[in-house]
């Protein structure tokens, strides 16, 4: 017998069918455009690895034109800033060409500057400079050394125990500057881009004949006079490059910083020790004597290299650490709110005589290879000489169509 359906029924069979191909319809059309989209993205991928590989080439290639036409310049440029700065004759001959900064001579009973020293050494350093080169414009004087950097290096500002500092704060004229306005405020970084006229400052007794000098320029200019070791540190250090790495900085050498330690809680993607190996690979296949000398907070490092590369010669401070010293504490970098007030004396020495042997040798090596996240690098090149073309300066984590020297 012929079954009938009531026509509500077949409204309700047809609106599932309906509502089951309208679903098919939207997942396939969901897979395709996923997947689609998942091809855009592994294409958009490929073609920014073939632009940064295309980028390194270009740099790679334009490094090598650099030092193969401005080699010789290149080496007495680093050996003029060895024998007047780093590591000169005496005491004397520092200071006739690069007289340590007056900070008396600002003027009294007027606002006075503080800057807190903070974060590790080189970050420290680098905002205590920018901080300086802002009083000088400003006429004031300023408080924001650390027990650190009265130990260590010839005096930088006032310390929070001078009479003219204590007489300001009695007097509430204390003008407290963060670290912010000195980094997010690009003229007072001082970045390649900007001028300055300091011809006619007289503020801590510095001035500088160019009436329009680039912000760069002027830091490293500045930082001359502004960060120098006391002796007793300089020539350790000036004997530890002559002794342990055979006159290190009267030779033509690569440098690698390879910057690890309390950077690995910041979240930092680091370079591969391939990485840093293919960088150097074209300038050891055309000279296969030359050094590399390894900066390093991370000393295990050193093995991963030397397995690399069985044939090459890498030099580091690593090298001098005996077993009841190469600990963490020695080796990381640290924050100086934390780490480093865990460190007794000894650690702390030992910790930055290697650190300044790392800066002098880093400073002064014809081809410095390193990474752009850590201002170590910040601080070394500012104390490389000027004239030397910045293609002498690789930074490994910096993707194409980003200058980050423009901008420090």
């Amino acid at each position: 017998k012929k079954m009938r359906y009531s026509p509500a029924i077949l409204l309700l069979v047809a609106t599932l069918l309906l509502l089951l191909l309208c679903n098919f319809i939207r997942m396939t059309t969901t897979e395709a455009t996923t997947t689609t989209i998942r091809r855009s993205l592994q294409q958009q991928k490929q073609q920014q690895q073939q632009q940064q590989q295309q980028h390194q080439l270009l740099r790679y290639d334009r490094l090598a034109h650099v030092l193969q036409t401005q080699g010789p310049a290149i080496s007495q440029l680093l050996r003029d800033s060895a024998d007047n700065y780093f590591c000169p004759e005496s005491q004397e001959k520092l200071w006739e060409r690069y007289p340590p900064l007056d900070y008396e001579a600002c003027p009294e009973n007027a606002t006075m500057n503080a800057f807190k020293f903070g974060g590790g050494l080189t970050n420290g350093l680098k905002f205590l400079l920018m901080g300086a080169l802002l009083s000088i414009e400003q006429g004031r004087c300023f408080e924001g050394g650390s027990s650190t950097t009265y130990q260590y290096f010839q005096n930088i500002g006032f310390w929070h125990i001078h009479p003219r500092y204590q007489d300001a704060c009695r007097h509430k004229t204390v003008d407290r500057i963060s670290w912010e306005p000195l980094w997010e405020d690009l003229r007072v970084r001082r970045i390649e881009s900007e001028h300055y006229d300091f011809t006619n400052t007289t503020t801590f007794g510095y001035s500088h004949p160019n009436p329009s000098i680039n912000g760069v320029s002027l830091k490293r200019d500045f930082i001359r006079r502004f960060w120098q070791l006391r002796p007793e540190y300089r020539e350790s250090t000036c004997q530890s490059l002559q002794r342990d790495h055979h006159d290190l900085i009267h030779k033509d050498y690569i440098a690698f910083s390879v910057r690890r330690g309390d950077k690995v809680s910041e979240g930092f993607k680091f370079p591969s020790m391939k990485e840093y190996i293919m960088a150097a690979e074209p300038m050891i296949r055309s000279d296969p004597q030359k050094m590399i000398f390894v900066a390093t907070d991370d000393c295990s490092v050193l093995s991963e290299l030397r397995a690399l590369r069985p044939a090459w010669t890498f030099e580091s401070q690593c090298d001098f650490l005996s077993e009841d010293t190469s600990d963490e504490t020695s080796n990381q970098g640290f924050v100086f709110s934390d780490e480093y007030h865990n460190m007794n004396s000894n650690q702390r020495d030992i910790h930055f005589r290697k650190f300044f042997v790392e800066i002098y040798a880093m400073a002064l090596s014809q081809v410095f290879i390193g990474v752009s996240y850590t201002n170590v690098a910040w601080f070394v090149y500012m104390l490389r000489p000027e004239g030397l073309d910045k293609s002498t300066f690789q930074l490994l984590d910096v993707e194409h169509g980003y200058d980050p020297l423009a901008v420090w």
